[in-house]
């Protein structure tokens, strides 16, 4: 869907001549007139040229941009909107779908794929659920914004991306808008002395919370890392190295003076993965021992409650106490809070198995849950405090464990594709840019233990856009595999 202007007809180039002509006028009437909303009509005329032309890049450019993108909590009736990316969006799915329809660019090898299947039945799943949901407008509404943002960047990012280049495209624009918007916020912090109770809202108005932004930023850690290390095989001359490198330590020190615990975990557990692909540690050992170690944890979860409320250590200004408090389930109010939270999303579940209490509404439905012996200074009965904290709890008390099962596929077999194509790709170029995608999944994966942000755009948008890099990579890792063997004699 790319088109230079050159390929314009003349008819079409007197139209683009007469609409500039037109935009020209409109500013200078518009500054004579001290009218000047009318200035930003040719910045929504450039867009709306741009998604025309070249829609694909404009849609991975939004995409992008997300890091700065601005939330409007309520328009009314319970909608939001995120400024300036939701309404293009909007256009350049319209346009998406023409293409689609015109060219049949569906390749039926991405269908069969386990991560499009399992992505597939969640979100079938997802409207299964609402319509036995406790809340039908809420859990409607949340259904829709998934869906909305799996098929912009899951669905249509699959065949984006089946261009390389474009993966790259995608991956760039997104660390430039996230630097931008951690370099603003830094900025700001800087005013606090970066001290851990200025985190909480200091990146407003880009994200709500410092966990979010925190999270948002661990996507792009191993992204600047591998085009630190590897600048040549991408193009970028050598002396790019130590500038990116520099880069990568502001986009960690931003992690650090986020005061973050989860992101600060996440990592490890993605610098883990990245030891285990490197001793080549075959992934369905790794779910066998997920699975053992859960079971275990399970049948002796009163041992190990009983080991760590031996930890008093409460959350600090100072990293090292605020690291050791981490395992505080004794005196730590957040990770008090946590647990109550899970364990009435797990008395939910029990009470409603099969579909859940409807996607979107655990916040509105788990007070009920709460036993008074768990409460905790900062716990309510409102719902205005935070969701389950656990993406798992949440797909679990709010979809059944169907839904959880369904999730937990899409995860797993996500993974699984990235451990393929690390161990079996020819191609050094294809490895690298699976561990810049596969590494931040690990991140936000893990992070999703102990909150869950997927319903938003900040978080949203990379999750979905990354896990279809993978895809479009392990599809593109098996075509070459065949191709080698049918060259070999």
């Amino acid at each position: 869907m790319q088109l230079s202007l050159n390929q314009l007809d003349a008819r079409r180039k007197i139209v683009l001549l007469a609409v500039l002509l037109l935009l020209i006028s409109g500013m200078i009437w518009g500054i004579l007139n001290a009218a000047y909303w009318i200035l930003l009509l040719p910045a929504a005329v450039l867009v709306l040229y741009a998604s025309v032309l070249f829609t694909e890049k404009t849609l991975l450019l939004f995409g992008a941009i997300t890091p700065l993108a601005i939330n409007i909590e309520d328009l009314g009736g319970g909608f939001g909107l995120s400024l300036p990316t939701e309404p293009i969006y909007i256009f350049l799915f319209v346009l998406m779908g023409i293409h689609i329809y015109k060219e049949r660019a569906i390749n039926v090898l991405y269908l069969k794929h386990p991560v499009v299947l399992f992505v597939s039945l969640y979100l079938a799943w997802l409207w299964i659920s609402t319509l036995f949901s406790s809340m039908p407008l809420v859990s409607a509404k949340f259904s829709l914004a998934r869906t909305w943002y799996i098929t912009l960047f899951f669905y249509l990012g699959l065949l984006i991306f089946s261009n390389y280049e474009r993966i790259h495209f995608y991956l760039k624009w997104f660390m430039a808008f996230m630097l931008i918007m951690v370099g603003y916020t830094l900025l700001m912090h800087s005013q606090y002395g970066f001290s851990r109770s200025a985190s909480y809202g200091i990146s407003w108005p880009f994200f709500p919370d410092h966990g979010m932004y925190a999270a948002a930023i661990a996507y792009g850690v191993f992204v600047l890392l591998i085009y630190a290390l590897y600048v040549r095989q991408f193009g970028m001359p050598i002396s790019a190295g130590p500038v990116i490198l520099l880069l990568l330590g502001i986009l960690l020190f931003a992690i650090v003076v986020s005061f973050t615990r989860a992101t600060w975990l996440s990592l490890i557990v993605a610098l883990g993965a990245w030891l285990l692909t490197r001793f080549r540690v075959r992934f369905y050992w790794i779910v066998l021992a997920f699975l053992t170690v859960g079971t275990v944890a399970f049948l002796k979860q009163n041992d190990i409650q009983y080991a760590l409320e031996a930890n008093k250590q409460g959350s600090s200004d100072e990293l090292e106490g605020h690291v050791k408090s981490v395992s505080n389930i004794s005196t730590d109010p957040s990770n008090l809070e946590r647990i109550n939270r899970w364990k009435c999303a797990a008395r939910m579940v029990l009470e409603r198995p099969i579909f859940g209490f409807g996607p979107g509404t655990y916040v509105f439905q788990y007070a009920p849950f709460q036993k008074s012996s768990e409460l905790t200074i900062i716990s309510t009965h409102s719902g205005d405090l935070g969701d389950a904290h656990s993406e798992y709890f949440s797909a679990m008390s709010e979809t059944g464990f169907v839904g959880m099962f369904f999730w937990l596929g899409i995860v797993f077999a996500t993974l699984s594709s990235a451990f393929n194509i690390i161990y079996t790709t020819p191609s050094l170029k294809i490895r690298l840019t699976t561990y810049m995608v596969f590494l931040g999944l690990v991140s936000y994966h893990a992070h999703a233990v102990l909150n869950n942000y997927s319903q938003y755009d900040k978080l949203a948008v990379p999750l979905w856009a990354f896990t279809a890099i993978i895809v479009a990579l392990d599809i593109r890792n098996k075509r070459l595999i065949r191709a080698e063997k049918s060259l070999t004699p």
